[in-house]
């Protein structure tokens, strides 16, 4: 309740400062899918050990997601911008927010540009997420690292971004420096330590859950609310977590992103009300994204870390560690775009105070098509095979082993 009641404190503020704005638009955005799954494991959000956002039983006409978006500006240096989500998966809430920001952007009156971003709002990680609503152009589904991203991280506090603006000055770059300070997400890891990498484009929302009810829990005993699902924004320790990141962009052909990440969670401290404990969560993440010309794009990006818990203060604390990479190609031919993505995952469980260590290894692939019928209505092809190993499916009865294949045919409407 302490949680609920200081976010929603939050957001009363922040729309509180939209009273004199100048400039408001509404957005909505629906995303409507036709799913068809090969796969013998139940998806992870229904309680199983697949890595797809749908399976057997969840295929056929689906919700992809229903978005409704806010952007405010006043002032000229103010800016308030809101996103909320439905997936109609019988979540806590039908809608609720991913994102609540509000950001000043004093006008600039030399080649330094300073930003200060308060509120909920994604880190500064994935290059794949160019769209409003934090949405994929490329694909339907994202890659390992910026699903995982939509799903357990979010920041909760304060960011500063300091931006030099090189190419007004005539030089070749423009370099970027941002740091933040935040709370509220001191269960992130435990999804990768418990279920590895997956491919989803659910992003949970600041007030939901991942999974569904029921025992069978994906994120083995003792982890996730006491109805089986997975709570990530909560503040356990009072200790604040932070990121601090650097970019750099040479005339829009190449840009380079780095961030080092500790939400700083103290790995004793456990939460009996959510059945969970606070994660110690690290990584660094470096992207690079190579835009030659109005036509073609390539990205790779890695991630790496380690998350650790220590329930109860054992004398064994369990820990794992995770990375992932992708490679991505997509070309643009008028209306139509071509993408390309292939994919390797691993996270090692490297101590355990519980005798079980846990392991995940695999690759995708992935290949889309789009194409834009009018500026309001697109339609997606999209077609997703992975293969992994994961240890945890030995737990509830599965094959360790899995090839799990989805196609999806999409329509995005903005309306």
């Amino acid at each position: 309740m302490r949680r609920r009641a200081s976010l929603t404190a939050l957001a009363g503020m922040l729309l509180l400062g939209t009273a004199r704005a100048a400039e408001q638009s509404v957005e909505l955005s629906l995303d409507l899918r036709l799913v068809d799954t090969a796969t013998a494991q139940a998806s992870f959000l229904y309680n199983g050990g697949g890595k797809l956002r749908f399976d057997d039983a969840h295929d056929g006409l689906r919700l992809g997601g229903l978005r409704l978006g806010y952007r405010g500006h006043f002032a000229d240096t103010w800016h308030l911008y809101a996103d909320a989500y439905a997936y109609g998966d019988h979540d806590v809430h039908a809608i609720d927010l991913t994102e609540l920001h509000l950001d000043w952007r004093p006008v600039p009156g030399s080649a330094l540009r300073h930003t200060v971003k308060l509120g909920a709002f994604y880190p500064a990680i994935s290059l794949e997420h160019r769209m409003r609503g934090w949405r994929s152009p490329y694909s339907l589904t994202p890659s390992a690292i910026n699903g995982w991203v939509g799903e357990e991280l979010r920041t909760i506090g304060v960011e500063y971004d300091l931006e030099w603006l090189g190419q007004q000055r005539g030089r070749a770059w423009n370099l970027g420096l941002d740091a933040a300070a935040f709370g509220w997400n001191d269960p992130a890891g435990v999804i990768v330590a418990r279920r590895g990498w997956a491919f989803s484009d659910r992003q949970t929302t600041l007030f939901g859950r991942l999974g569904q009810p029921g025992s069978g829990s994906p994120f083995g005993p003792g982890h996730g609310p006491s109805d089986g699902r997975v709570l990530f924004y909560r503040d356990l320790d009072h200790r604040a977590g932070y990121y601090a990141g650097f970019s750099a962009d040479r005339h829009g052909i190449l840009e380079v992103r780095a961030l080092h990440y500790d939400n700083r969670a103290d790995p004793t401290r456990q939460a009996p009300e959510i059945n969970d404990g606070a994660w110690d969560t690290v990584f660094n993440s470096i992207g690079l994204r190579w835009t030659p010309d109005a036509h073609w794009t390539a990205q790779w990006q890695r991630l790496q870390g380690h998350t650790t818990i220590n329930a109860g203060g054992a004398p064994i604390a369990s820990t794992w560690a995770f990375a992932a990479d992708y490679w991505l190609a997509s070309v643009q031919a008028g209306r139509h775009r071509l993408t390309a993505r292939t994919d390797r995952f691993w996270m090692q469980q490297r101590t355990s105070s519980f005798f079980f260590y846990n392991h995940d290894d695999g690759h995708a692939l992935l290949l889309a098509w789009s194409f834009e019928i009018n500026p309001r209505l697109s339609v997606i092809a999209e077609s997703l095979r992975v293969g992994s190993t994961l240890e945890f499916r030995r737990l509830i009865g599965a094959p360790e082993d899995a090839v799990e294949r989805q196609h999806q045919l999409g329509l995005r409407f903005e309306l």
